[in-house]
């Protein structure tokens, strides 16, 4: 029938209509209720009058059109009924914020206020027990000068050098007193080979300095004081002191070399007030026939200090004191750069494997941190070849190398444990890390207590020995000892590293039971 086909057609309309108004579904449904709806009135109205009038075709569609905007508006309101139950859910839990002193927070403050006083409490007893160590090794430091082992060799026996071994036992330190026969008798050498050997024996740090007063100093300032032909007295020919700089670049100028000026204060004294004015009376009669400047000169009494390696480039502060420090932090920060990479391959590799891995890594990069390490010291031309030539910058490359390894395995093992235990203690190690290598390596041993003598066996202190060598030319002597600790401490680090990771092993498996068993209580 004719009626019947108007509404297929406009059934039709409506499913394209609704496919390309897809966002809206409640317009959809509502324009097909009012469409089906429409159809089944024509229809009965067909069966009752069965016209054929395009008129009431028409307005049927009107009258569909109309019942869809009718139920479209219903659509909208049943949706917006629907809608308001979910608005005033959301709204419920919304987070709502109180103030600092709201009863709400009670809780909260009270767990502020536990954890302020725990904290504090941990970081007093970090701060007076770790920092102590560093203040201690500068604590009474004149106390400890009777650990320093000073050399005085008298080689004149005349009356000008009668005195000093009085004098020198007002000075502090252990001094070593010799003449000229015990000398030789102690260190099995001729005559004109003892200075040579005093100045040996600085070198090989077998004393902090020395004392010499030479032969003949006596005859010299009589000479010149009754012999017309005979040269002026230069006090500084016949004493004189040796030391070297290097050998403590912070230390042996400001507490150790003052020493021996004392002794000088102490002498020039006896020597202005005594001695001069009893050897001018005894000479008066011949002083009119020597040269004016020889008296003048006899009138001065100076030492001279030879500074057999000096320290003048303070550009070395930075690789032998604050750089080793950095040394240390480096290998920490190696450590967090590549950690979620370990965490990542740690979940594939196979435990031989993961630890094979982490040496390998662990020592690639400090192979290169040391190498970036030294060339800041070689841009600010710090000279390498004083103790090894051209192949200097190798060999400090090489034992920087080692050094990293020795201070940054001891790190991987520690931290590797703090982060699975406890992650906010983290700091606590690194500060006890620098203040127990730095305390006894930046202060000579010599001029602090007893207890810091563990600083042999530290990785810095044995790092700061070894550049002193390389960039001061020291003696070589200790080389071998100061290398063997560092290899030993790779070794340790090495040997303990297994067993760091089995314990955060066995504390992840802990740490899952309790999970699991959480799990199933719930």
């Amino acid at each position: 029938m004719s009626h019947l086909q108007k509404p297929n057609a406009g059934s039709n309309e409506s499913d394209s209509a609704s496919t390309a108004s897809s966002a809206s579904i409640i317009d959809a449904e509502a324009f097909n209720r009012a469409i089906g709806g429409r159809a089944y009135e024509g229809q009965g109205e067909d069966e009752d009058h069965d016209s054929d009038n395009p008129y009431d075709n028409e307005r049927g569609l009107a009258a569909s059109l109309r019942g869809f905007e009718d139920t479209k508006h219903a659509g909208s309101d049943d949706q917006s009924d629907a809608e308001a139950p979910l608005q005033r859910q959301s709204t419920a839990l919304t987070r709502v914020m109180t103030g600092f002193f709201s009863h709400r927070l009670r809780d909260d403050r009270k767990y502020l206020v536990a954890k302020f006083v725990i904290n504090h409490v941990l970081l007093a007893c970090m701060i007076m027990s770790i920092f102590s160590l560093y203040w201690g090794a500068t604590y009474k430091r004149s106390s400890y000068y009777h650990k320093l082992n000073l050399l005085a060799v008298l080689q004149d026996d005349g009356a000008l050098t009668d005195v000093l071994p009085t004098l020198i036992d007002q000075v502090p330190g252990t001094w070593h007193v010799y003449n000229s026969s015990a000398f030789q008798d102690r260190f099995g050498v001729a005559a004109d080979e003892i200075d040579s050997k005093i100045l040996d024996l600085v070198h090989r740090r077998e004393y902090w300095f020395s004392f010499n007063a030479k032969p003949n100093s006596t005859a010299a300032l009589l000479d010149s004081l009754t012999s017309a032909s005979a040269p002026a007295f230069n006090s500084t020919d016949y004493f004189g002191s040796i030391y070297e700089s290097g050998r403590d670049p912070t230390n042996m100028k400001s507490s150790i070399v003052p020493l021996l000026t004392e002794l000088q204060t102490l002498y020039q004294a006896y020597y202005t007030t005594t001695f001069l004015p009893s050897l001018l009376s005894n000479v008066s009669d011949s002083l009119s026939s020597v040269p004016a400047e020889n008296v003048a000169a006899a009138g001065v009494m100076n030492f001279s200090q030879l500074d057999y390696r000096p320290f003048n480039d303070y550009v070395l502060l930075g690789p032998l004191q604050v750089g080793l420090i950095y040394c240390i932090l480096l290998t920490f920060f190696q450590l967090s750069l590549f950690g979620s990479i370990h965490m990542r391959l740690g979940q594939k590799l196979k435990p031989i494997h993961m630890l094979l891995y982490r040496y390998i890594i662990a020592y690639v990069n400090y192979f290169f941190l040391s190498l970036f390490f030294c060339a800041v010291s070689a841009a600010f031309q710090v000279n390498f070849t004083l103790a090894f030539g051209k192949g200097g910058f190798m060999v400090a490359w090489m034992s920087s190398w080692l050094l990293m390894a020795a201070v940054g395995g001891a790190n991987e093992n520690m931290i590797t444990v703090i982060l699975s235990f406890g992650p906010q203690y983290l700091g606590f190690w690194l500060i006890f890390w620098v203040v127990m290598n730095i305390s006894p390596s930046f202060y000579p041993m010599a001029l602090s207590n007893n207890f810091y003598r563990y600083g042999y066996a530290m990785p810095i202190h044995n790092g700061v020995e070894i550049f002193r060598v390389i960039f001061l030319n020291l003696d070589k002597k200790d080389l071998g000892r100061n290398y063997g600790i560092l290899v030993a401490w790779c070794v340790l680090n090495a040997l303990l590293f297994p067993v760091a990771m089995k314990i955060v092993i066995h504390k992840k498996k802990k740490d899952a039971q309790k999970a699991a068993l959480a799990s199933h209580g719930n």
